[in-house]
């Protein structure tokens, strides 16, 4: 398991979220390939940019809950 599936079990432990992984190298993906090569994981939150690189635990739960608090 990869160090941002491993940090993403961690923050799944403290907010519920709904994970989708898409691999950009497939056919279909190429947009997502042209924006994001270099810069994987890349994660993103109600169709929008949360973070890359890396997850962090306690940034990606604040940043969740940010989320969720403001849907409410």
């Amino acid at each position: 398991m990869s160090d941002a599936k491993e940090a993403l079990v961690q923050v799944r432990k403290q907010v519920s979220f709904e994970i989708s992984e898409v691999d950009i190298r497939k056919p279909g993906n190429e947009k997502w390939f042209d924006e994001y090569k270099y810069d994987v994981p890349v994660i993103h939150a109600n169709d929008e940019f949360l973070l890359w690189h890396r997850v962090d635990v306690a940034e990606t739960v604040a940043k969740l809950k940010a989320i969720e608090t403001s849907r409410k």
